[in-house]
């Protein structure tokens, strides 16, 4: 067990201006003949040339573990520039050998903060405490969750911008964002999948007190908020990696395990590993409030379900989140664990404490048919109503050795940051040489065939996971594999909002997400898929969703193609009112079952439900 409050900095340690620094960096030994110093400047100082850093010395403390620490005073420090004045302070650590410097400069993996490139920060005096006022607030259950994914900066810029877009998130029924990994990484841009620090949250967001703000005006809406936890590979600059590199020592984390993606891969077989992750996951639900995780590449850390990885990380944050009062929504923890196991979402749901799974299969479908419009794969309306006879999907996960049960489903989509958008396989052909940035020109014309797309998503079993922008019909494309991928900014292209396709493509998202929220029959793991009476080889399928009461069920038809179809469909007595027609919306009085011809607008489709 790692002890936070013995490593990265605390200013106001014994006195006002005192400075603790401390650092695990197991096999790193003064008796090997290492010394290690933190060289320290002030922010205003930084790019000065006349003006150099401060060098601390830190002292092995604790040989066992690898604790190093230093302790003083910044007044004691002071003498060049600004030092020793209040403000922002950057540092970086340096490793020397018998006299020789090993690692000139090296990231600190437990700051709360970072600066330009792998500096690492500081304040003083420390920030106040942070103001929460979330006390009220209960983390959604998962067949509750309407799933909204972003990347801070082409989402709205920072932190700041997100707070002031959550009433349009609101309005789209999103009670959950899933953010792309916000911790510090050393470019000025890129996919935050090569974590630097851990602990410190990225500065050109707003840092960890603006990511605070956010969070607790999302509670303050009844928004969870999620990580994406990327623990399976980091920078090539880590600590852990770069160090023992140069050094030769042994890593504390760094060698194969399961599988490595990219990157450098952690092995948690070692302790320090499992250890150094778990403390990461208790900061993001103690100190920043987190709702949870969504963990990248499980893959590469999920050695069994009852291995050392993956499985053992999620019942212990799970356990523990039995303490936090937010997830205390009933017989169990209401905290969110989201995998992404691609070719495993089953076995992850029933054999680990996983509460979601993400999956490839409805996106890839998805794109089938935009690229064959007109015709349906039937293999699209299994997968998002979960049909498999063979291997049902589960809805609870079960420990009967000591009786938890939680709910569980697989996470739905149909665009994702991995892929080209929908609308950018209407728009026109892919090049490979643009790598997906050759908007100019393209045709948007055709935004109308996202429709039925939209209509599917949002009433199928399961959580539906909306990628950012996609609600009013965004057009990047992706290389499947290269540094554009991850290097490139694709801010999202707002204007699109108040273009006509895009505003009514929003709106509909918008009464799908309502209307999700509302009934209970959308948030059910019950639904009949009318194989008989649709025609996927004309775009035309339809399926039932029940509501636990029986009273209330819902009946979706949706038509991708481009002509008004008639579909026959066996209705049971009662009212039924059709929920997107408007002003326009019919009702059905059927006083005994019987069956109705419905006609379904093309590239549309209708909803009734049962009142």
């Amino acid at each position: 067990m790692l002890d936070l409050s013995k490593v990265g900095p605390t200013v106001g340690a014994s006195v006002n201006d005192g400075l603790l620094l401390g650092i695990y960096l197991p096999n790193i030994s003064a008796q090997k003949g290492y010394r290690l110093f933190a060289d320290i400047i002030h922010l205003e100082d930084q790019y000065l040339p006349h003006v150099p850093a401060t060098s601390a010395e830190l002292q092995e403390v604790d040989s066992s573990t690898g604790l190093w620490q230093f302790q003083g005073r910044l007044s004691s420090l002071a003498g060049h520039g600004k030092m020793g004045q209040q403000g922002r302070y950057l540092y970086r650590y340096r490793l020397q050998r018998h006299g020789h410097t090993v690692v000139n400069a090296f990231a600190d993996p437990f700051a709360r903060a970072s600066g330009d490139g792998t500096t690492s920060a500081f304040d003083f005096p420390e920030k106040p405490p942070f103001n929460w006022t979330d006390q009220g607030y209960k983390t959604p259950e998962v067949h509750d969750l309407i799933v909204y994914e972003m990347m801070v900066d082409d989402f709205s810029d920072d932190f700041e911008g997100v707070i002031r877009k959550l009433d349009y998130l609101d309005s789209l029924g999103v009670n959950c964002i899933e953010l792309m990994p916000v911790t510090n990484i050393p470019e000025p841009y890129r996919w935050g999948y090569m974590p630097l620090s851990y602990f410190a949250i990225e500065e050109r967001y707003g840092g960890k007190e603006d990511l605070k703000r956010l969070v607790n005006e999302c509670h303050n809406r009844g928004i969870a908020l999620i990580h994406d936890a990327v623990y399976a590979h980091m920078h090539d600059e880590f600590c852990y990696k770069l160090v023992y590199d140069k050094t030769g020592e042994t890593s504390p984390m760094i060698a194969p395990f399961e599988g490595i993606m990219f990157g450098v891969g952690t092995d948690f077989t070692k302790p320090f590993t499992y250890d150094y992750f778990e403390a990461v996951n208790t900061y993001f639900l103690d100190d920043l409030h987190f709702d949870g995780f969504r963990y990248d590449y499980v893959p590469g850390i999920y050695d069994g379900p009852a291995g050392q990885g993956y499985a053992r990380l999620v019942y212990d944050t799970y356990q523990s989140s039995k303490s936090i009062p937010r997830f205390q929504t009933g017989a169990h923890s209401s905290i969110i664990q989201a995998a992404e196991y691609l070719s495993k979402p089953k076995e992850i749901l029933e054999k680990t404490y996983t509460t979601a799974s993400k999956r490839w299969d409805p996106m890839l479908l998805a794109q089938e048919t935009i690229r064959n419009y007109g015709q349906v794969p039937e293999d699209l309306v299994h997968e998002l109503l979960l049909i498999d006879f063979n291997r049902p999907w589960p809805t609870e996960y079960r420990n009967d050795s000591n009786n938890d049960r939680f709910p569980v489903a697989p996470l739905q989509f149909i665009e994702c940051h991995d892929k080209s958008r929908l609308m950018y396989f209407l728009s026109g052909g892919h090049s490979a040489y643009h790598g997906g940035f050759d908007l100019f020109g393209r045709d948007r014309s055709q935004w109308y065939k996202l429709q039925p797309f939209a209509i599917a998503l949002m009433t199928c079993e399961g959580v539906p996971l909306i990628w950012q922008g996609q609600e009013f019909g965004e057009i990047y494309g992706k290389h499947d594999d290269g540094g554009s991928r991850v290097l490139a900014a694709r801010p999202l292209h707002w204007n699109y909002f108040y273009e006509p396709g895009g505003r009514i493509l929003t709106n509909l998202y918008r009464a799908l997400g309502q209307l999700r929220k509302k009934h209970d029959a959308f948030r059910s793991r019950s639904s009949y898929y009318y194989y008989q009476q649709s025609n996927p080889g004309r775009g035309l399928v339809a399926w039932k969703r029940e509501d636990p009461s029986g009273q209330h069920p819902a009946l979706v038809l949706v038509n991708f193609s481009e002509v008004d179809q008639d579909i026959t469909l066996p209705i049971e007595s009662g009212t039924w009112q059709e929920q997107l027609g408007g002003d326009q919306a019919e009702t059905l009085h059927l006083n005994s079952a019987e069956e109705r011809v419905i006609r379904v607008p093309s590239n549309f489709g209708k909803i009734y439900i049962k009142q």
